[in-house]
């Protein structure tokens, strides 16, 4: 049996698979230069922090970002083997939890997988890509992940708990801890997923108006869904996504200051009244 620890060829990774859902509407109903500008936005994710590739004789220097791209299917991963950390699972995190974000601006949805585990990759991102972490992500996101969402893998979570490495330099766990709460959400089964939903507040800068702005199209965009889709499979994944989005507006609404008033002198709560779906 292969002992991947010790095998220099392998080195553990986070690792996300993931697919575009709908693509073969996609592939119908929009351009190939609209659908290379969608797939390349995994690449400009990716490569938003790289750097030149660099390693000692041992690690890399930093985490690093390597993205392939396979028509709808789509590999992500990051190293954290490495010398300097920046708490790589949150950041990690954090960029698809911008990807999401960018895939609901351009009227698409994905469903993925979060694991941790060895890969091959090639000191210079060479390749090919292959390793024990891309097959269990895989099958978890086949077998598990039913709905539109990033979800992870137990094990990445228990291993954040109890392997300092995967922390950002000076953090306690409690500080990744908080981290992790304010952008994960934990489902009936206990499977924890990325709550682009609520997480996407602050990546707005606060800003409740961008806010709303956003919530307004995932509200069109589950809609259009509903009213496009007669398979009983797919509506079952919009009504998933439904209960989920006013779930967020629920829960915003409960926290909302009585009497809030946006600059224009309208009432939030009207605003956020507006954005449930009741189709």
């Amino acid at each position: 049996m292969t002992d991947f620890e010790n095998d220099p060829d392998y080195e553990e990774c986070l690792v996300t698979f993931f697919d575009v859902l709908g693509f073969r509407n996609l592939l119908h109903t929009r351009s190939g230069a609209e659908i290379r500008h969608l797939l390349s936005m995994f690449r400009r994710v990716s490569e938003g922090d790289a750097t030149p590739p660099t390693r000692s004789d041992e690690m890399r220097m930093i985490s690093e970002v390597h993205a392939e791209i396979v028509s709808d299917a789509i590999v992500r991963t990051r190293t954290i083997e490495t010398q300097y950390q920046a708490g790589p699972l949150v950041w990690e995190i954090i960029d698809l939890l911008h990807i999401q974000i960018e895939c609901v601006a351009n009227g698409i949805l994905v469903r993925g997988a979060m694991t941790i585990g060895h890969m091959h990759l090639g000191i210079d991102f060479s390749g090919p890509v292959f390793g024990p972490g891309l097959v269990q992500a895989y099958f978890m996101e086949e077998g598990e992940v039913i709905f539109p969402r990033i979800a992870i893998h137990e094990d990445v979570i228990e291993r954040h708990r109890q392997d300092q490495t995967l922390w950002r330099e000076g953090h306690s766990y409690a500080d990744e801890e908080r981290a992790l709460n304010n952008l994960l959400r934990q489902d009936e089964s206990g499977l924890q997923y990325i709550d682009y939903l609520r997480a996407s507040l602050s990546e707005t800068d606060g800003e409740l108006a961008g806010w709303v702005e956003f919530l307004g199209r995932h509200k069109t965009l589950v809609e259009n869904g509903f009213a496009d889709s007669p398979n009983a499979t797919v509506r079952r994944k919009y009504s998933w996504l439904k209960n989920y989005h006013n779930a967020v507006i629920d829960e915003n609404l409960a926290n909302l200051e009585p009497g809030a008033m946006t600059e224009d002198g309208d009432p939030w709560e009207y605003l956020f009244r507006e954005l449930r779906i009741e189709s």
